[in-house]
This record gives structure tokens, sequence and C-alpha cells, in this order.
């Protein structure tokens, strides 16, 4: 509250002295009158009011003096931030000095190379090291994870003698350092082996050195002549065997498959894959750790019993798979797919992407011929389709839950919940909505939220569709939408429920979260892509403006092109792995396009883009195109 002194009247107003100037201005002349008589001291009370300063703009010098104090602390305290900002330019430089490896497991028995898998203590592990790290630190973190507390699945420590191989499986020179190997060879990724022999058999190795020597010489006939290998394996040739894949299948098979390779097959009993240091590449072992599964087939059972080989065609795979999916036994064994091309030719790939890419490709097929809903599916009843095929259908979603924990996610949540706990707990309503069309989802929200605004033709018209016999009000309009729900995605494909559950009983063990989870890690989002993609540490000006092209390309595209781009890099449409590998290669402009990788799972780029539209149109044209034929073994 003020006194006001108008200047000039030259007075003091005490009734005034209680008003403030902002109520003195809202005051119509009639009230005003009540104070100052004259008309001529309230003209100029108003307009004193008005000059004076407002106290907005007051307090707003206020904080622009504020800024200025604070200004000039920052500048006396510029000296001290200058510490920290070393501080932590040392910590980030701290964290890049460690890479990340993979290390697996090689055992030396009775002469013959194997490398360890996952089942048996072995597999490939994942690890953080130093880039300073050398041959006896990789050495020790080797044994820390496949020998822990010195005993292993082979034996203890102390019975074997241990070497560091690298990702040739060459012997890792002691003063060589992870960094220096990632400078030289550029690999995303490096991994080591800890290689291990009996020590009780070495002299019985070293008597049978000239055998194996005229092994060598007898099978150079079978070789492709390799300058390269040759020479940074001279000495390796003269001490080990040639490289043995082991399998009980047809060895003329795989000698006409194979021959070309170099590679000489041998019968053995043992299910692990057998090889020398010197002959495979990198990629062969990308896919060499196996999901174990208690559910799996007993390791005694003859190997022509667990493994199997399937032919697809492209053009019918769908009934290609329910033919093979028919027999029962299917689950129990491993499955290696072959495909035949439009053209009658067979592709040259294969390997678990392509295995993923066949349950992708075969579950789309299902949601085109099978299934009635729009963003939630539910199968419906065909007459060709008897119960041994919707069986099948139930095996080859066990086989794909068991091989890549893929589940055919389009399918009801409520639907799974009733085949695994027969009870339904999801919100039926909610899924109900989402199986609908847009426009009949729209009619029904707009009944639920304001019953007296909807067009009520249009809603008896979605109630006739769906065959409602009850009168629709206000009030019974929700009950009825859980009644039809409950029909449509649970009553309805009850046989198929039925069929399924005979299949996957006590064969999938998940809980209600579990499968919510499930529904929610698998579905693919641009935000969970691009969380995906790892590019190499360091890259070039155009590499940098590359990626950005593609991390912008995965958030402008739609739901169906992004399930699209994750099966092109991984084989399937589902987000199943943790990780996208990101590569850059020198092509040419009359080659360049993308090249996806599924087994690796690895995406190879050009980095000669001019500008983001042509980077879109190419990949697009890429992702749109009807057939990927898989050509890279």
């Amino acid at each position: 509250m003020i006194d006001i002194l108008v200047p000039e009247v030259n007075m003091r107003v005490p009734l005034l002295s209680q008003i403030d100037r902002e109520v003195i201005l809202l005051m119509d002349d009639a009230d005003l009158a009540k104070y100052l008589p004259s008309y001529g001291d309230r003209i100029a009370l108003i307009h004193f009011c008005r000059r004076q300063t407002p106290s907005a703009k007051r307090k707003l010098g206020l904080f622009e003096k504020l800024k200025e104090k604070m200004k000039l602390r920052k500048e006396a305290n510029g000296d001290e931030q200058e510490p920290q900002t070393s501080n932590k330019k040392a910590s980030c430089k701290a964290k890049s000095c460690k890479r990340n490896i993979e290390i697996g497991w090689i055992h030396n028995e009775n002469g013959v190379i194997k490398q360890v898998r996952a089942r048996q203590g072995g597999g490939t592990r994942k690890l953080q090291i130093n880039t300073e790290a050398r041959h006896d630190d990789i050495l020790k973190e080797g044994k820390a994870l496949f020998f822990q507390n010195g005993n292993s699945t082979k034996g203890q420590e102390s019975d074997f003698e241990f070497e560091v191989w690298d990702f040739k499986q060459n012997p890792l020179p002691i003063d060589v350092s992870v960094g220096m190997i990632y400078n030289t060879v550029k690999l995303p990724i490096l991994r080591f082996y800890i290689a291990t022999r009996p020590i009780l058999s070495l002299t019985e190795e070293s008597s049978d050195e000239p055998d194996q020597a005229g092994d060598i010489s007898d099978s150079d006939s079978t070789k492709v002549d390799d300058c390269s290998q040759s020479e940074n394996l001279s000495e390796l040739e003269e001490t080990v065997p040639d490289v043995f894949f082991v399998s009980d299948e047809d060895v003329s098979l795989h000698s006409s498959e194979d021959h070309h390779a170099g590679m000489q097959f041998n019968v053995s009993s043992d299910p692990e894959i057998t090889f020398g240091p010197q002959q495979p590449t990198e990629e062969d072992f990308l896919s060499d750790t196996v999901i174990h599964d208690p559910c799996d087939s007993p390791q005694n059972v003859p190997n022509d019993l667990q493994n199997r080989n399937l032919t697809i065609h492209y053009s019918h795979s769908f009934n290609d798979m329910i033919e093979a999916f028919s027999d029962h036994e299917i689950v129990t064994q491993s499955l290696t797919v072959k495909r035949i091309l439009p053209n009658n030719s067979e592709e040259a790939g294969s390997g678990p992407g392509v295995l993923r890419d066949v349950y992708s490709n075969f579950w789309s097929d299902f949601y085109e011929h099978c299934t009635i809903g729009t963003s939630v599916k539910v199968p419906f009843l065909r007459h060709d389709f008897s119960s041994d095929k919707w069986k099948a259908v139930g095996r080859v979603l066990l086989k794909g839950f068991k091989d890549c924990k893929y589940i055919p996610i389009k399918i009801a949540q409520p639907l799974f919940e009733e085949i695994l706990f027969g009870v339904v707990y999801t919100d039926l309503k909610a899924t109900f909505l989402k199986f609908v069309s847009c426009q009949e989802r729209d009619v029904l929200n707009q009944a639920l939220n304001d019953f007296s605004s909807v067009d009520m033709d249009e809603l008896l018209d979605i109630m006739n569709t769906y065959e409602c016999r009850r009168m629709v009000t206000a009030s019974s309009l929700p009950g009825i939408i859980d009644e039809i729900a409950h029909k449509e995605l649970i009553q309805k494909p009850m046989f198929v429920i039925d069929c399924w559950r005979e299949v996957t009983k006590d064969l999938i063990s998940l809980s209600c979260e579990e499968i919510q989870q499930l529904y929610k890690d698998l579905k693919p989002t641009p935000k969970k892509v691009t969380g995906l993609l790892k590019f190499p540490s360091e890259m070039s000006e155009n590499q940098t403006e590359v990626a950005n092209h593609l991390k912008r390309y995965i958030r402008e595209i739609d739901e169906d092109k992004l399930c699209r781009f994750l099966r092109f890099c991984t084989g399937s449409d589902l987000v199943v792995t943790e990780a996208i590998q990101v590569e850059f290669t020198i092509q040419t402009d009359f080659t360049r396009r993308p090249i996806g990788h599924t087994c690796g799972m690895v995406l190879e780029l050009s980095d000669s883009y001019d500008n983001f539209p042509q980077f879109r149109a190419e990949f697009n044209c890429v992702l749109e195109s009807n057939i990927w034929v898989m050509d890279i073994v």
C-alpha cells in the first residue's frame, strides 16, 4: 500500500493512503469521485498512476542485476572448473582404453582339436578388456571363465597346458596387445581362444606327428591354393592336421557341397564341430554358441535322429513347413534348412540367419492366410485344415521359440494365456479394440466415452456384424463388448487352442508376467532398433553422415518397413538380438547397395551417399523387393 501524492494538485489525499496504484486504475470515475470530488484531480491522479514504472519492470531490473552478479561469479570460478573438466576428459579417455572381445575354448584331445560348446562349459564369452592387455591377461581372463575354481568339464587346470590363439587360430605372440591387433585388422570385435591339451598326452602326440604330416601331404590335392593363408600358416601346416567338420550325414553329400572350400570331412559320432587352427574364418564361428534347453533330446541319441535337413521352396514355403512339421519328432531335432529359389536353383546361404528367416516367412504367410483381425489377429477355422495341420503349426510355434525365442506377437495374447494357463489375464476389451478395424474402433470408443453422441446406425451395424443379441444401451455396452471379445478371441479359435495346447503342453514354461514382457521386448520400435545399431568406434566424416542417414531412416519408416529392416539384418522381423553391427565398405555407384549378414547380424553400407533422399530411395528399393536371396555363406 502506498500514499499517493498528486503533484499537479499538490495535496495529500488521506483516504487513498490504503489503495494501490493498480486498484486506482481499475476504479471507474463514479467510485473515484467519492475520494476526489474535483474532476480535474481525478484526471491528474489517473495520469500520474499510468506514468509510474510497472512493478514487473522493476522486478525485471533486479533480475538483470542478479544475472550480472552471477556472471561475475562464473568468471571468478572459471579457473576452479578447469581441473574438473580435465578430470572428466581423463575419465572419458580411461573408458576409451577398453574394448570388447570374445573368448572361446579350444581343446586338443587324442590329437583331435575341438571347440568346446556352451552346453559343455565352453561357448563364446563376451567381456571388456584393456587395450594394453596381452597374452597373459587374456589367458588369465579365459581361465577365470572356463576353469572356475580351477575346475572344468574336461578336468582340472593343473592337468592341461595352455596357449592363447587369435581370431585366425594362430598362437598369439606374448608382446602383442589387444589395441595393436584392433588397429591392424580393423574388425568390429576380436575373438581369442584359450587352447588346452592334456599334459600327459604330449609325448604321445609328438610320436604321431609323422603320420599327420603324411596325411597332410596326401590331402594337398584336395585343397584350393590360397597364397595368403599358406604364407601366414606355413609353420602350423607342418604339425597340424587338416580341418575336419564332423557329421554323421552322408559324407559324399558334404564333400560335394564344400569341396570348393578345401575342407576334408571325416565321419565321427562326436556331435561337436572339429576344426584345426589354420583353415576356418571368423564367420565360421559367429554362431557357435548353442542355446541350452532342458527339453533337448539326450546326447546319447544317435546323431542321425538329432539332425534333420529341410528343403523349403520359396513359392510354397508355407505348405512345405506344414508338411515337415507334421512329424512330431521334429521338435527334438536340430534343423538345417536349404531353400529352393523360384528359378529352381538352391540358395547358397545357410546357418541360423536362414532358419530365423524361414520362421519369419512362415508366420507372415500364416497371418495372411489363416488369421483374421487388424493389429491383433486370431486363427480362424478352415475346412481344409484338419487337427493334424493345426498341430503342425503348433510345432512350428514350439520349435521357433526353442530355436530362436520367436513368438508370433501379432497373435492375441489372451489366446496364448488360454493355451498355457487355461484362463485369461489380459484385458479382453482392450485387445478386442485392437482386433477390430480402425473405423469400428473409433465408433466403439466414442460409444464407451459418450454414448449419446455416437451414430446409432453405425454402432448397431457393428453389433450386428459380431452377432449381438442384446439391447445396446449406455450401461450394457461395456459388458456386451467383453462378451463379444471373449467369443471372438477365445471361443471361436478354441479348436486351434486345444490343438496347440496338446503340442506345447509342459514344453513351454512361462508365467503371465513373462509372456507380457516377451511381447513387449520382441515388438520392434524405432527407438529399440536405433539402440541396437553398433557403429565402428572411429568413423570418417562420410561414414558419420551415412550413420546419421541410417538413424533418420529408421525413425521415419512405418511399422511394416521396420519389421522388414530387422528381417533384412537379422533374419527375424522381431527384436531377437542385442546388437546389429554396422560396417562400411567401399562400393562403386553401380554396385552400391546395403548388404545384410543375418547369421552374424551385420549390416554393410557404402559411405558414398550424397544425401539422405538418395540413401532412403536405395534402402526402400531393397526392403520393398519381393525376394531376398541369401547368397553369402
